[in-house]
């Protein structure tokens, strides 16, 4: 038996449960895999592993222009989030407007990643997903998603604040203290630091979870694991990767309303940058989604 996986009927695991359902191969580490893992067993060319973080980028682009779909629902995605910002949906109750951002931003982080994730891994294998079968795929993957969302939250928020209580109890000490005025400021910027390093760390090294999640059909915990060890093996790659994606997000944001002119069209300008932003990030999950098939390959 091969190791290329027929895209008919496989069973994934949600957790520890099995779902049946019409989906594309799983792109799985090679040591998950029953038979041989090479490159032609997988179906997946050479050209996929030679490609530079910029050609991964260019072939995201590209990747949109072929599945439109892709677009259409980022678009609503993004102007349901546009809709909340505006002040004619301040009628409905706190709890309601509350549920709605919750779900859209789920929507637009995890669930449309797993989608563009099942398109990618599709033309890579050369086995064309159609939005059926995306939408399934990212649907039937939502248990895990939601399981994998808990554990991040879980563990980049925990570990950060257990490195930095020591901090804050130190910085009661010397609160309390006669050079209190002059050594909190300190010990802030210091708290500050020790949440920040580990809080960074973590999120980059579980940055291709949702990646190992769906393309690679792995539970919530072992997809943090694939994850830890994809980003220990290519750490330069994605630290660029990751600089570049936060840098083209935050030069959308620079202030414009500098002089009276440019500030009539300042809500204008945040509109639209606040879209193009969230429309680069779904470009940014096609790269994310190749280079994790590059590296799961390797």
């Amino acid at each position: 038996m091969s190791g290329r996986t027929d895209p008919v009927i496989r069973s994934l695991s949600v957790g520890e449960t099995t779902t049946e359902c019409t989906v594309v191969a799983l792109i799985k580490l090679r040591d998950d895999i029953d038979g041989c893992g090479c490159l032609e067993c997988r179906n997946i060319e050479t050209t996929t592993t030679n490609r530079s973080i910029l050609d991964a980028l260019v072939w995201s682009v590209r990747l949109f222009r072929s599945h439109p779909s892709i677009v259409a629902f980022a678009g609503v995605v993004i102007c349901a989030n546009r809709l909340f910002e505006t002040e004619s949906i301040s009628v409905l109750p706190v709890p309601v407007i509350g549920v709605f951002e919750a779900l859209t931003t789920f929507t637009f982080v995890f669930l449309l990643r797993a989608y563009v994730g099942t398109i990618v891994a599709g033309e890579l294998t050369d086995d064309p997903v159609t939005i059926r079968e995306g939408v399934h795929r990212s649907l039937a993957r939502t248990p895990a998603l939601v399981g994998l969302v808990f554990l991040l939250v879980l563990s980049v928020m925990t570990v950060p604040s257990l490195l930095t209580v020591p901090l804050l109890v130190l910085a009661g000490v010397i609160v309390g203290s006669p050079v209190g005025m002059v050594g909190f400021p300190a010990v802030a910027v210091i708290g500050g630091v020790a949440f920040a390093v580990p809080f960074l760390f973590l999120l980059f090294k579980f940055w291709f979870a949702p990646d190992a999640c769906v393309i690679g059909g792995y539970g919530p915990v072992k997809s943090l694991r694939v994850s830890w060890r994809l980003t220990a093996n290519y750490r330069g790659k994605f630290v660029l990767v990751a600089l570049i994606a936060v840098g083209s997000a935050i030069s959308l944001y620079i202030p414009t309303d500098i002089g009276s002119g440019v500030t009539a069209v300042t809500p204008v300008w945040r509109v639209f940058s606040a879209s193009v932003s969230e429309l680069l990030s779904v470009v940014w999950a096609g790269a994310y989604a190749h280079l994790y098939v590059q590296s799961i390959v390797s």
